[in-house]
């Protein structure tokens, strides 16, 4: 079980392109909030099924800046939400990348932007 976070770091217009590496920081610094509200916000679901906090938390940095377009493991949710705001740098579990399942499924998806460059 995992959850999949997409952030558009830069790309589409040069202006994203001048800021990218702010908007990684950004993104880095502010996700354990995000995270923590969805928590909160669900809080009767994580309650009724308390294994979910055990998800596996992978973050998909798209870019057209090779320094920022990356994949993340932020370990599992329980932690990744209380973890201290921008502290995961390269990641838990930096140069991992989510595995598809073993089969068809409809889940599992590529790590690679889908997002195209004009």
């Amino acid at each position: 079980m995992s959850l999949h976070v997409h952030v558009h770091v830069s790309g589409g217009h040069f202006l994203l392109d001048i800021c990218a590496s702010m908007r990684y920081f950004i993104f880095c610094k502010e996700l354990p909030v995000v995270l923590n509200a969805f928590i909160h916000g669900d809080k009767i679901l994580f309650k009724d099924y308390p294994e979910l906090q055990e998800a596996m938390v992978w973050v998909y940095f798209h870019s057209n800046i090779s320094e920022f377009n990356k994949v993340q493991c932020w370990g599992p949710l329980k932690d990744a939400y209380r973890t201290s705001s921008g502290s995961h740098g390269k990641g838990k579990q930096g140069g991992l990348t989510p595995q598809p399942c073993q089969g068809n499924c409809e889940c599992c998806f590529t790590p690679m932007t889908s997002i195209t460059w004009s």
